[in-house]
Formats: C-alpha cells, structure tokens, sequence
C-alpha cells in the first residue's frame, strides 16, 4: 500500500513535468509571437508615420502650387482687363480728339463764313445807299435844269410880251401870268424833288432795316465756339488680390513619432510555468511522504 502511494506520487509528479513543459513551450512560443506581433506593429506605424509625413509635405506643396497658379491667373485676368481699359482709353481719346477737331474745323469755317456774309452785308447796304443817293442826285440835277428852263421860259415870254409893246394893265397881266407859270413850275419842281427826298429816305431805312435783318441772320447761323471737349477718363488699375501661402511645417505638424511596445520574454514565461509546475510537482511528493509516515 506505502509503495502504491509512492508509485502514484511519482507518476503524478512525472505527469506534471510533462505538463510542465508543454506549457513552458507554449507560454515561451505564445511570448514570442506577442513580440513578433509588437515589432509587426511598430514597423506599421512607423511605415505608417513616414508615409503621413510625405502625404502632409504634399498636400502642402500642392496648397502653395494651387495657391501660386490661382495668383498667376489673377494675374491674367487683371493683366487683360488693365490693356482692355487701356485700349478703351485711347479709342475715346481718338474718338475725343476727332471730335475736338472737327468742332474747331466747323468753328473756324462758321466764323469764316460770318465775317464773310457781314462783309457782303455791309457792302450791298453801301451800294444800295450810293445808289439811292445817286438817284436823287441825279433827280436834284434835273431840277436845276428844270429850274433853268423854266425862267428861260420865263424871260422869253416877258420878252415877247415886251418886243410886241404891249403896256397898261394888258402888259400888267401878261407879267403875272407868265411869273404864276413860272411860279407853278418851280412848285412842281420842289414838290417833286421834296417828294424824291422823302423816298430817298424811305428807301434808305428800308436798307438799314434789310442789312440788320441779314445781319441778324448771320448771326444766328453762327456757330458757339465749341471750347474743349472733356477728355476721357483716365482707366483705373485693376485691384489685385492678395494670396497668402500656407505656413511653414513644424515638427508639431507630424505628430509624435511611433515608439516600439513592451517586449516579452519568452525563458520569464518559461519560468513562470515551471515555477507553478515545480511547485505542484513539490507537493505530490510531499503528499506520498505524508501519506507513507502515517
């Protein structure tokens, strides 16, 4: 019976020995795979944190290159609308200064025109006056003749009167006639050479009247002077934006950097087994003792 109970102690004991080392092959083999599988996972993060690094130097330079085309295309734009303003400018200046030269043109030529025309004015009232002043002229001219003539008549007929030695009151009557013949005459002529005054007159208001009329009308077709147009505005320079490239990168920007996990040891699993197996196998023994001294 003693030598059943040691012979169960001893296989009890040799069971946990193998036991024993089953799982300290198992706990070593199980700690090497969790350091596999830590060096697996720092080689990701750091695979990981070297490509979040490139990404963000990319994003970074595509930022600026983005930033810098859209300064250069505000550039374009600008560019374009400052020589179209540009060229707008000088097309209303030249429309302007064609514009300014003709008025002066049509100025010039109206002012030419009105001197012209004042001139004709002045020269055809002239004219007309001389001529009405001619004509009763030559109209005083004849009364004198007429005059003459008429106290030749006169003379002549006293003469006969005279030559036929008429006397008394007979001679008396002959006289008066022939003067109140004389005398009718010469009232006829100052009544008509009165009446051609008072024509004269007439028709020399008349030509003053015609020439401030035409006068006037001159004027009236006379042109303003049409001074000096206004230029044209002068163009403004298209406004530009302002572009603001991203800040430089700081170490911050890429965060801290992976760092390896707590590695385990494979023998301290081992150990930690067969310490819990040496431990059992202590107390089968000792349990077989105990039960032997009873």
């Amino acid at each position: 019976m003693i030598a059943g109970a040691i012979i169960g102690g001893a296989i009890s004991a040799g069971g946990a020995l193998i036991g024993g080392s089953r799982a300290a092959s198992a706990a070593a083999e199980q700690a090497e795979k969790q350091n596999e599988a830590t060096i697996r996972r720092f080689e990701y993060d750091t695979a990981k944190y070297d490509m979040d690094r490139q990404q963000i130097r990319a994003n970074r330079s595509f930022a600026v290159n983005e930033i810098l085309a859209k300064q250069r295309n505000e550039g374009r734009v600008a560019d374009f609308r400052d020589a179209q303003a540009a060229q707008q400018y000088d097309y209303n200046l030249a429309i302007r200064n064609s514009q300014q030269a003709s008025s002066d043109a049509q100025y010039e030529r109206s002012e030419e025109i009105y001197g012209t025309q004042m001139d004709l004015n002045a020269r055809s009232a002239q004219t007309a006056y001389e001529n009405e002043a001619r004509s009763l002229e030559e109209i005083h001219t004849e009364r004198a003749f007429n005059l003459q003539t008429a106290k030749l008549d006169a003379l002549v007929q006293e003469g006969k009167l005279r030559a036929r030695g008429v006397s008394g009151r007979t001679a008396m009557k002959g006289y008066q006639a022939t003067a109140a013949d004389y005398g009718r005459q010469v009232a006829q002529l100052d009544e008509s050479f009165a009446s051609a005054g008072r024509n004269t007159r007439a028709v020399m208001q008349e030509i003053a009247t015609d020439k401030a009329s035409a006068d006037l009308a001159a004027y009236a077709q006379r042109m303003l002077d049409p001074g000096d147009l206004p230029m044209p505005l002068q163009p403004m320079d298209t406004p530009r934006a302002e572009f603001i490239l991203p800040r430089a990168l700081g170490e911050f920007d890429f965060g801290p950097e992976p760092v390896l996990g707590a590695m385990a040891s494979p023998s301290a699993a081992a150990n930690r087994v067969w310490g819990s197996t040496i431990s059992g196998i202590a107390g089968s023994i000792g349990s077989a003792f105990t039960a032997y001294a009873n």
